[in-house]
């Protein structure tokens, strides 16, 4: 596992570059704890914005199993995410300094 700590808009930028549709992540953000499958990335411009936004499968024990996290709504709050490549690349767990 490979430790990083970046900052608000490194992490942002290594999420849309990095995290790919089937990946694992699990992300903290003010309190809230999420973790599940990458659904899909979606970079739509939303009301003249560039937007980011990102669809999880959680496990299926929570009440609503899929959640949308808007990135570019909640990056002020971000606190850390590790992402795990579904490929089986290397595990790259992310706190946001």
């Amino acid at each position: 596992m490979k430790m990083m700590e970046l900052s608000v808009d490194e992490a942002v930028k290594y999420l849309k570059e990095n995290v790919k549709i089937h990946d694992t992540l699990e992300i903290s953000y003010n309190r809230i704890f999420a973790e599940g499958e990458i659904l899909n990335v979606d970079f739509s411009e939303y009301f003249g914005k560039p937007g980011f936004k990102m669809l999880l499968s959680l496990d299926e024990s929570h009440l609503n199993p899929t959640i949308e996290i808007d990135v570019y709504e909640i990056q002020d709050d971000l606190i850390e995410f590790t992402h795990t490549p579904k490929d089986g690349g290397e595990v790259i767990e992310v706190t946001v300094v």
